[in-house]
C-alpha cells in the first residue's frame, strides 16, 4: 500500500542566498514564491515550493519533503516510526513552512525527512512557462544503500524500481514514476542532484543550451537504462550539486514490481554510450555487388 504520493520539496543550506536564488531563477527558470530575511521559496508551478534555500554557515542538504497519500497514511507512518525506533517530531506549519499536518524524522544518511499532508497552493504559478512539469526526485548519498532501501520500504512504503549492484537504488511511491528518491553509495547526507521533469527532449536540450549560453557547465544528453529517461545535467557551481532536466521516465503502476539488479557500467548509466557494434567491412555491399572496402582498396592502389 502506498503511503507517500510524491516527492514534494527539498531544503538546502547556502552561504550566499542571493547568488543561489539568482542561479535557480536565471538558469533553471524557477521563480520565488516567497522571500524572507534568511530563506527563499522557489517553485515552477502552483505548489508553494519545490526548493527552499536557507542561509547557513555551511552549505548542504537539510531536509527532503514528501507528500503523503492522506492523513491516514501519516498516522500509519507514525506507528511504523514508533516501532522502527528513530522516533518522530511534529513537522512544519502553514505559517512557517507552508505545509500542514506534517512529521519529521532522521533518515539513513543523517538528513531530515518530512512527510506532510498538504502544501499551500498558489492562485497561479509565478514561474514562466518553460515546459517544467514537476520536481521529480532527489539523489542522496548514504553509507549503505541496502539498509537505506529497506528503511524507506518499511517506514514509508516505497517500492524498489531498479538497483545498480550495491551502488544505487531507485525507489518509487504512489505516483508511479520510476523513482521519487534514489540512494547512492557515498558520503552520507550529501545531495548529488535534484531532477526536474520537463515535457520532452526539446525542452531538455533547450535547458542544456541555455545553461551553456550563460557559461554554466551542462553535460551532453544521456539515456538512462534504469528509468529510460533522457537527461541533461547542469552544475550548480557554488554548491557542488547538479540539476537534472529529464523527459520520458518510465511509470510503474504494478505495486508488486520489484525491479532489476543491474550491472554497473557505462551502458547502465547511459544506454547511448555503447554506440554501434563493430561490423566487418565485407557487409558493406556496393550497388554493383562489390564491397565498399574493395572499392576503396582499388582506388588507393598506386598508379
Amino acid at each position: 500500500m502506498a503511503l507517500v504520493q510524491e516527492f514534494g520539496y527539498l531544503v538546502y543550506g547556502v552561504t550566499d542566498l542571493d547568488e543561489t536564488v539568482d542561479f535557480f531563477r536565471t538558469v533553471c527558470q524557477l521563480e520565488v514564491s516567497e522571500r524572507r530575511a534568511d530563506c527563499a521559496f522557489l517553485t515552477g508551478d502552483t505548489k508553494h515550493a519545490w526548493i527552499r534555500l536557507d542561509r547557513r554557515a555551511q552549505p548542504g542538504l537539510i531536509r527532503l519533503g514528501f507528500r503523503a497519500v492522506d492523513a491516514a497514511a501519516i498516522e500509519e507512518i507514525k506507528s511504523r516510526l514508533d516501532t522502527e525506533g528513530p522516533g518522530w517530531t511534529p513537522g512544519g506549519s502553514i505559517s512557517g513552512e507552508r505545509i500542514d499536518n506534517a512529521i519529521r524524522f532522521t533518515g539513513p544518511g543523517g538528513f531530515e525527512v518530512e512527510v506532510y499532508e498538504e502544501q499551500v497552493v498558489l492562485p497561479e504559478s509565478p514561474a514562466p512557462v518553460r515546459g517544467i512539469e514537476r520536481a521529480l526526485h532527489p539523489v542522496v548519498f548514504v553509507e549503505n544503500i541496502i539498509e537505506g532501501r529497506e528503511f524507506f520500504k518499511r517506514v514509508l512504503g516505497f517500492r524498489r524500481s531498479d538497483q545498480i549492484e550495491d551502488l544505487v537504488v531507485f525507489l518509487r511511491c504512489g505516483n508511479g514514476y520510476h523513482h521519487s528518491l534514489a540512494l547512492a553509495k557515498g558520503e552520507p547526507g550529501r545531495l548529488d542532484h535534484l531532477a526536474l521533469l520537463v515535457d520532452g527532449i526539446d525542452t531538455v536540450v533547450r535547458f542544456r543550451n541555455h545553461a551553456r549560453a550563460l557559461g554554466v557547465k551542462a553535460e551532453d544528453l544521456v539515456r538512462h537504462t534504469a528509468s529510460g529517461s533522457i537527461s541533461a545535467y547542469v552544475e550548480v557551481p557554488a554548491l557542488g550539486i547538479g540539476v537534472e532536466f529529464c523527459a520520458g521516465p518510465e511509470r510503474i503502476l504494478d505495486e508488486s514490481y520489484n525491479g532489476r539488479l543491474l550491472k554497473a557500467g557505462p551502458v547502465t548509466a547511459d544506454r547511448w554510450s555503447a554506440g554501434f557494434p563493430a561490423v566487418t567491412p565485407e557487409v558493406y555491399v556496393g550497388r554493383g555487388g562489390g564491397t565498399r572496402a574493395g572499392e576503396i582498396a582499388s582506388q588507393s592502389k598506386p598508379e
